[in-house]
């Protein structure tokens, strides 16, 4: 073993193969690295089929894997054994290798051809996936047949059901759906077995006749039909209908499909129909009227106990049996020889186009005299309703009604012939529309006489002959005769125009009366000819119209009544808009002694012209001159107030004034050109300080032991205000000479403190409390410091002024503020919770000379404004009336140099 051993280790006379390679070191590298990396997947084959076999137990070649595993490894080895043999010449152990990699490879190349028709045999897992998905859809389809079927049954009117009846006598219900719980109060499962529970519901005089039932469909193989009542437990009774279709079993037992439903309902009905027909015979028989019941072919199926009367004391058949049969339209026919005969043939063929459904109604009145009295009925025809052809006849006596028709037609005999004779035209129309009269005043005034307006149609076209103007007479009498017959209203007389016959136009006042109560059938219409008084009306109403001064009549309770043309320019209405409203909409300064109804006060007001206050339709003021009159009609007292713009005359003298103000303004102008506002509005701040100052270092002289470094800290402060003031006196003159400014970087908090400083005490006096709000680091600007302090001390007193118009009790409060704008901007805002400006003030506070306190000079914000803007910046204002002003500007962040 161990010579064995030696000689596959033996490399004596042998060379390595890396000479073959000539050991060149690229080639080489290539060998080796690549039979190393073969080595290594070849060992890491195996690995991975060893755990794919204990992780698959039910691999069913197991052994095929072993030795393919075992073929790879040795395929890998001698691969290896070839980097090896590179340096070391191991030959015949790589070629022992070889043989045993060359056995290992037949074998398992001979159990592959041997396993193969095998392996191919079995279904592969598409195959197997398939037949899966297949018997998972046939489950899934049986489950949803199932699910239908039970749905399917839930939604019946019923209960559907198998019932089994065995061999044995016993029976169940192997299948029954969820209505069984409403039907019988029992479940499925409670039947499933054992069918008893569900017979003991049954009703005890039903319990006989459904067992029979049951046997004859099994024996027959017949259809089960049947009808029975349950008894529940809480004492209710239902009524039931069984359907069931029987099948006979192997096993010798019966089993029925069918469905059970509830037919309570239709029990009640059929129960409620017999009551109706009852009720309806009864009905009929409380009529007053004739009424039969005709079938299709005219035969008298029903009658009722009006109609058999009827017939009784006519001489007809005296019962109903024997009304009962007879075709109504033969008894007509043989009626022909009586003495209505025309009456009677109208009846038959009515009756017989309703039948025939020629027409929906047939209504006839006719005469039916008897020896000893005459009576009339009228007859109606209507078809039956329902799936039987038929139709009911009714015959009503109106005797009472044509008797009161016949005194109708003598009481409108007298009534024409009054009218007749009547100067107003008047005339008669009946339900149809037609005119059936007119009087000699009407021909006479118009023109026309019936033949030339048989209808009110006819009447409209040519009295009115514009379309437009005669469909508003007719839409507006309908309506008023609509009003009048539901009783709201007269009918309200109407103004019309009216074409006669021979073109004339007439101005009428036409109303309509009723005959009857309710305005059914005749009217009466009366116009009255107004046309000689709108003609004069016409007349004055020119010259009330063409009247430059407003004229507006109004009567004791300020209604006005009447208002010309001319109040539209003066006022802005309509004079047809203020028909109705009260005279103080449009004076409400008048003299109230017309509105109090004190004429002997309102007398002295009458006659001389006042100037008052008119409101226009806009809102805005109208001056007017105003005069008075007064007059009566019929006991009522009117008043005529004629009016004259003088808005004009108003306006030319508000000119005059303002040139004289503006006159004012400019010599005040003049004296501001010698800077002496100026000086009085900017050097009284310092000038306070220095007399402060001075009456400070006076008591410190007069001190027992003076406070020298005090003293000269005071005397330097009073130097520093005189020197201010100097300043402030010389930059004033150079800017109005338009010299170049003084200015510097500043920190603008620092300049709001120093303007804050100088205004403290003030506030202290005036309880105000004051609020910073200021930004920290803020970049620094370049400006006049003293004009800059000079604009915050102006809008701080402003604000202070503002407050001292709040009422004590209100907390009075002062805010400041400071920041940098989204434009790079420093701004300052000054901001007060005062009374707050107008807005007549806000479109004038910033303009110059115009001031709210009665002492100023109207220069401040003016001034300010000039300074800021020579800076570059802005200054602007928010205030809303009752809640306070803030006054704000902007300065731009500079450099000396001008660069922003």
């Amino acid at each position: 073993m161990q010579a064995l051993i030696d000689h596959l280790f033996n490399i004596k006379d042998l060379i390595p193969h890396g000479y073959c390679l000539s050991w060149s070191p690229a080639l080489l590298w290539l060998h080796v690295g690549s039979d190393l990396l073969i080595t290594l997947a070849y060992y890491s084959i195996p690995l991975m089929l060893v755990y794919f076999i204990r992780q698959r137990k039910d691999f069913p070649y197991p052994w095929l894997a072993a030795m393919f595993a075992g073929f790879i490894v040795a395929c890998g080895t001698t691969h290896l054994l070839s980097a090896i043999t590179i340096w070391m010449p191991l030959y015949w152990l790589d070629g022992l290798l070889k043989a045993l990699t060359a056995i290992i490879s037949i074998a398992t190349a001979v159990l592959m051809l041997w396993i193969i028709p095998r392996a191919l045999s079995r279904p592969s897992s598409a195959q197997l996936q398939a037949e899966i998905q297949q018997r998972k859809t046939a489950e899934t389809a049986q489950h949803e047949a199932f699910d239908r079927l039970q749905k399917i049954a839930c939604q019946l009117p019923g209960m559907v059901f198998q019932f089994r009846l065995r061999a044995d006598g016993s029976s169940c219900f192997p299948f029954a759906s969820e209505a069984i719980r409403d039907i019988f109060g029992l479940s499925p499962e409670d039947v499933r077995e054992d069918a008893s529970k569900a017979f003991a519901l049954v009703h005890p005089d039903d319990y006989g006749s459904i067992g029979p039932a049951i046997r004859k469909s099994a024996r027959k193989l017949t259809p089960w039909h049947h009808e029975y009542r349950l008894r529940l437990a809480d004492g209710t009774e239902r009524w039931l209908f069984g359907n069931a279709l029987p099948q006979r079993e192997e096993d010798g037992s019966m089993l029925w499909h069918g469905f059970v439903t509830d037919i309570s309902e239709r029990k009640r009905m059929e129960e409620k129909l017999h009551d109706s027909d009852a009720l309806n015979v009864s009905i009929l028989d409380s009529l007053t009227s004739r009424i039969a019941v005709l079938d299709a072919q005219g035969v008298i199926v029903a009658v009722n106990k009006a109609w058999w009367q009827f017939a009784k004391d006519n001489d007809l058949p005296e019962s109903r049996q024997n009304m009962l049969g007879l075709n109504y339209l033969d008894i007509c026919k043989n009626g022909c020889s009586q003495p209505h005969c025309h009456e009677v043939n109208a009846a038959q063929a009515g009756i017989a186009t309703v039948l025939a459904g020629e027409r929906e109604t047939f209504n006839l009145e006719y005469p039916c005299h008897s020896p000893t009295q005459q009576r009339w009925f009228h007859m109606n025809v209507l078809p039956l309703q329902g799936s039987h052809r038929g139709v009911v006849v009714s015959h009503e006596n109106i005797t009472e009604r044509k008797l009161m028709e016949d005194e109708l037609k003598a009481s409108e005999a007298k009534f024409r012939s009054i009218i007749e004779v009547s100067p107003v035209p008047m005339a008669l129309n009946d339900e149809q529309w037609n005119i059936t009269f007119l009087n000699q005043a009407f021909v006479q005034t118009f023109g026309y006489n019936v033949d030339d307006i048989p209808t009110v149609a006819d009447w409209q076209s040519k009295a009115y002959p514009d379309p437009d103007y005669r469909r508003w007479v007719d839409t507006t009498w309908q309506s008023a005769l609509k009003k009048t017959k539901q009783g709201q209203t007269d009918f309200p007389p109407m103004e019309l125009a009216i074409r006669c016959n021979n073109n004339n136009i007439k101005t009428v006042l036409a109303s309509a009366a009723a005959i009857h109560h309710d305005f059914a059938g005749v009217h009466l219409v009366i116009m009255y000819d107004i046309t000689q008084r709108k003609q004069i009306e016409a007349k004055l109403n020119s010259i009330f119209n063409a009247s430059v001064e407003g004229i507006i009549t109004f009567d004791m309770s300020n209604i006005i009544i009447s208002a010309n043309a001319a109040v539209e320019a003066i006022f802005g209405y309509k004079p047809e808009d203020l028909i109705g409203c009260n005279i103080n909409k449009l004076m409400p300064a008048a003299p109230k002694e017309m509105s109090d109804g004190d004429l002997s006060q309102a007398a002295e007001s009458i006659g001389q012209i006042q100037e008052i206050e008119g409101i226009h339709k806009d809102g805005s003021a109208v001056p007017l001159d105003l005069s008075i009159a007064e007059f009566s009609i019929e006991n009522e007292h009117y008043f005529t107030h004629i009016v004259r713009d003088v808005s004009l005359r108003k306006h030319r003298e508000q000119q005059d004034k303002e040139h004289l103000d503006e006159l004012a303004h400019v010599t005040r102008l003049g004296l501001m050109g010698e800077m002496a506002s100026g000086i009085a509005h900017e050097v009284n701040q310092p000038l306070a300080a220095i007399s402060s100052y001075t009456q400070v270092s006076l008591n410190l002289i007069n001190a027992e032991h003076p406070d020298l470094v005090k003293l000269a800290e005071i005397l330097y402060k009073t130097q520093q205000q005189a020197l201010r003031a100097g300043r402030i006196i010389h930059r004033m003159r150079e800017f109005v000479k338009s010299h170049a400014k003084q200015r510097s970087t500043a920190n603008i908090n620092n300049l709001i403190h120093e303007a804050v400083g100088l205004c403290i005490d003030e506030l202290k006096q005036n309880d105000i409390r004051l609020t910073f709000e200021l930004s920290n680091n803020l970049p620094t600007i370049y400006v006049d410091h003293v004009q800059i302090e000079q604009v915050i001390i102006n809008l701080i007193r402003n604000s202070v002024d503002a407050l001292l118009n709040l009422p004590e009790k209100q907390q009075r409060q002062l805010t400041i503020h400071s920041r940098l704008t989204l434009n790079n901007d420093i701004q300052v805002r000054v901001k007060d919770n005062g009374p707050g400006l107008d807005e007549d003030q806000q479109q004038k506070i910033l303009t110059p000379f115009y001031t709210t306190k009665t002492d100023g000079m109207g220069m401040g914000l003016s001034i300010s404004r000039s300074l800021i803007e020579a800076h570059e910046g802005t200054l602007h204002f928010n205030s809303h009336s009752g809640k306070g002003t803030t006054m704000y500007f902007t300065l731009p962040v500079r450099r000396k140099s001008g660069t922003r």
